[in-house]
């Protein structure tokens, strides 16, 4: 796929997963959209740079939980984490919690600063929250 085609499904996805949260359904209806976020991103290496940078904008806020158009969903955020590991979401984190927590994790501990190295985990507690990953689904976080 083009690198504007494949950039324009991922926001495409993002947004689908945006609306199905902000409507107040829960994770477990917007699961498909999150798991072809991670799909495309795995297909398309090129997009990690694009959703770097908009977790990058995402965590400078100080309130990235929004729901507006446009925004990020921290579960998102997450999952993208917990399967893709990249380091540079770490580095996003770390940043987030020496800006608005000065460092101090205490301050931190349900914000998506202390949540993203969680996710980098193989026992990921929040991997209850997905069918994705039960009876039958995938083990990997890498696969």
């Amino acid at each position: 796929m083009n690198p504007l085609k494949s950039s324009q499904l991922l926001d495409i996805l993002i947004e689908n997963a945006l609306r199905i949260l902000a409507a107040g359904f829960g994770v477990n209806s917007a699961e498909a959209s999150f798991f072809e976020v991670v799909r495309i991103l795995r297909e398309e290496p090129g997009l990690r740079s694009v959703f770097v940078s908009k977790v990058r904008s995402a965590l400078s806020l100080r309130s990235p939980e929004r729901l507006d158009s446009g925004s990020l969903p921290i579960e998102l955020i997450e999952l993208v984490a917990h399967e893709m590991r990249w380091p540079e979401l770490l580095q996003i984190a770390d940043d987030r919690m020496q800006s608005f927590f000065s460092g101090d994790r205490a301050l931190a501990v349900s914000d998506i600063a202390s949540r993203i190295p969680a996710a980098f985990r193989d026992d990921w507690e929040d991997r209850e929250f997905y069918r994705h990953y039960g009876a039958g689904g995938q083990d990997s976080p890498l696969s």
